[in-house]
This record gives C-alpha cells, structure tokens and sequence, in this order.
C-alpha cells in the first residue's frame, strides 16, 4: 500500500475514522477490554498516541502470531478467559462474525476462526478473525521458539497439560465470506469501499472504542471474560 493500513481513512456517517478504530469500535461491540498491538518496529504515533492501550510483541520480527501470543499473555495476565483478534485491513467484518467465533470457544473449542471458500481451491484460513483460549498462550510461544510465523501453526501443537488443540474452522456462507477480506492493495482498498457502501455499513458501531490492532500485520485483540 505503501503507507500503514491502520491509518487509512474509513468513511462513517459523519465522517472518517483510521481502519484501526474502526477495528476497535467493532470489537467493543463484544468486549469491552479492546487493546491494540503494534507490532514490534517503528513508533506508531498516530496509533500510540491515541485513547487505547496499546502493546508490543516480546518476538522480533515475527508477524501477527507474536502478537496473538503477546495478546494471550496480556489476557492471562487480566485474569480473562481468551483474546479476539481482528486485523485492522479487514474493514468489513462485522459484530456478528466475531460472535460467531466467540460461541465456538463458549462451546469448547480452544480457538476458532473463520475460513473462506475459494473457487477450484481449498478454503482459506483468516486467523486474523478469530478467537483464541488463554490455554492456546503456550502453544503460541512455543510455535515461535520453532520459528513459526503463522497462527494457525498453534494447531499442531498441545496446550497445557498435554491434551491436543482444538482448533474449530468455521466456513463462511455466501452471505458472509465478503466481508472477509484483507485489505492489501490500492485496488482492494477501493472494492472494500464500495462493499461497505452498498452494504449500507459505513459505521454499525458505537462510538466508543477499546481495541488491540495492529496495522495489518498484527490483530486487533479484544480480550474477553
């Protein structure tokens, strides 16, 4: 894109607002602990400087799985049950599709998250909507330790006590896999745009914001009870 997503402007009913709080404002729609990550490279003014906690990754240079596993160890740390993760440059998601995730988790799993059909291939993961267990904190950080980046790479690991992860891949109707998209390019952008408008969800969320974020590159975490 050759600019940061996060700060990318997101029309709303009266107005603007950067990707990342738009990402936040959905996540308060169901938690009410939203914090940010911001990786681990530059300061992020715009983002740091703003209302939200925000936090960095302990992994250098180690993609979004170091900051779903900085966000796990945060919420453990709270005293919460688990993180939901939500990418900045996804600006269609909605309130439901994290809920979706959450109920999963609420009926046993330890993470989940959503996949989206793709023609004459297999579904692609989108871990960067997705709902995390505080169990899943070890298996994060010891993917790391072996050098994984991705999140999804948790699942082949166990979480405490031995037993193996469960991670629940919810697939996308044709009503949703739309709105589960990255924002990666000029061109996305732009498509994204017209979605939202013609979706009529210029701005479904309240006004105020908690969030965790992460330009793109990390989720945007809100921790959940």
């Amino acid at each position: 894109m050759g600019e940061d997503k996060a700060l990318l402007p997101w029309p709303t009913r009266d107005g603007e607002q950067p990707l990342f709080v738009r990402a936040a404002r959905v996540l308060e729609e169901v938690s009410a602990f939203v914090e940010i990550s911001v990786g681990n490279g530059d300061p992020r003014p715009g983002i740091e400087q703003r209302d939200w906690t925000t936090f960095r990754d302990e992994f250098d240079h180690a993609g979004p799985l170091a900051g779903l596993s900085a966000a796990l160890d945060r919420a453990r740390s709270h005293d919460l049950d688990g993180v939901l993760a939500l990418a900045c440059d996804m600006p269609l998601v909605d309130a439901e599709d994290l809920r979706t995730l959450l109920t999963e988790l609420q009926n046993g799993a330890d993470a989940a998250i959503w996949t989206v059909p793709r023609q004459g291939g297999s579904p692609q993961d989108q871990p960067l909507v997705g709902a995390y267990s505080v169990v899943c904190a070890a298996a994060a950080r010891d993917a790391l330790a072996s050098g994984a980046r991705r999140m999804v790479a948790i699942e082949a690991l166990p979480v405490a006590g031995g037993r193996p992860l469960r991670l629940v891949r919810v697939p996308a109707s044709e009503n949703s896999s739309h709105r589960l998209v990255n924002v990666n390019t000029p061109s996305d952008y732009d498509s994204a745009l017209v979605e939202a408008s013609s979706a009529r969800a210029l701005d479904r969320t309240p006004a105020r914001v908690q969030g965790v974020d992460a330009g793109g590159t990390s989720p945007e975490t809100g921790h959940h009870s």
